[in-house]
């Protein structure tokens, strides 16, 4: 992703992670790259805990460059033609507009600077009138706290519709994984081996750990509600191991890449139209 967007190793560049979450890969792109990156998500435990683990690295570099802030991605808190570049990594499938959340990155890029992502999307082999492919899309929108899963070509109208010049698009979850490679959904389907975590999405597993976490519940050493936060989370589970499997009607892998044209600019009045 991070060789996708264009950047030349100066450190003076400056990228943007929308959604970052607790900053993994913001932290990995600033090792690989050398750019200052800022790390924008909605949640406050992670802007604290992501730049807590910033100020942990070894790397000096990371210390200095990497650092996470509180705001929304339909809203973003900064000025127009900010940044040099940005991406999203399984983020913007929670915005409830996609040419909403896609318009705002293009507000905050300098012309002629690029934005990559990978969005959560279903495939050409989803079908809406298929009942036990609704049921998978449900499980993981559930499971997952998403809105209405859009198709890749959604996204990447959206993406067009924002004003972006598309460079490149695909669906990596189909690329061949080459010798000893493993599909992406491998973690989340059903194991009968107790000494790994897939052993939770056999029947027995998910039982198993719902006793024993409603048992600590009941204790009171875990937090009321767990029970039902685990048993979101694992139809989550569910639903991207069948997604990903046999009809492949799912995929967390939709790599889009694309481009604010050159000479282009959100005026005050352009904003305010839109």
């Amino acid at each position: 992703l991070a060789s996708k967007l264009g950047l030349t190793g100066s450190p003076d560049q400056k990228v943007l992670d929308v959604g970052c979450g607790i900053g993994g890969p913001m932290r990995n792109i600033c090792r690989f790259t050398s750019a200052d990156i800022t790390g924008l998500t909605l949640n406050p435990y992670q802007v604290e805990r992501g730049n807590e683990l910033c100020q942990t690295q070894d790397n000096p570099a990371v210390k200095d460059k990497c650092r996470s802030v509180q705001g929304d991605f339909m809203d973003m808190p900064f000025a127009d033609d900010s940044f040099d570049a940005a991406y999203a990594i399984e983020a913007t499938c929670h915005a409830p507009d996609r040419v909403g959340v896609y318009s705002e990155i293009k507000r905050v890029l300098k012309p002629g600077c690029i934005f990559a992502c990978y969005e959560w999307c279903m495939t050409d082999s989803y079908d809406p009138t298929n009942p036990q492919h609704l049921h998978i899309k449900k499980q993981i929108e559930e499971g997952d706290g998403l809105p209405d899963i859009c198709h890749t070509s959604h996204c990447l109208e959206a993406l067009k519709k924002s004003g972006f010049e598309i460079l490149y698009e695909r669906d990596v979850a189909l690329d061949d994984y080459g010798k000893g490679g493993k599909p992406w959904n491998l973690p989340l389907t059903p194991s009968w081996n107790p000494f790994t975590q897939r052993f939770q999405f056999n029947w027995l597993g998910f039982r198993l750990t719902n006793v024993m976490i409603y048992m600590l519940e009941m204790l009171r050493l875990a937090p009321q509600g767990t029970v039902k936060t685990q048993q979101m989370l694992q139809q989550g589970g569910f639903g991207c191991a069948a997604g990903g499997s046999n009809d492949q009607i799912f995929t967390p892998m939709y790599l889009m890449v694309a481009r604010v044209p050159s000479g282009s600019s959100t005026t005050p009045e352009e904003k305010k139209d839109e």
